[in-house]
């Protein structure tokens, strides 16, 4: 019987819109795995903040050995 992962994550995504922009997009994005805070980080292209999801659940997923 496998043992259940005690792995957990926090992924936070605050996202606004900016006007008199062409963009008018910004998101700050706040990640934790296992405890471990990673640098806030920011975007304003729905591409970024994609990929942080993807490497947030990646770091997240990643097994040991």
């Amino acid at each position: 019987m496998e043992t259940p992962s005690t792995r957990s994550g926090v992924l936070v995504l605050r996202v606004w819109l900016e006007g008199g922009r062409s963009d008018g997009f910004r998101a700050r994005i706040i990640a934790t795995v296992d405890g471990e805070q990673k640098p806030p980080a920011a975007a304003s292209r729905t591409v970024d903040v994609l990929q942080a999801v993807r490497t947030w659940l990646d770091d997240l997923l990643e097994r040991d050995g």
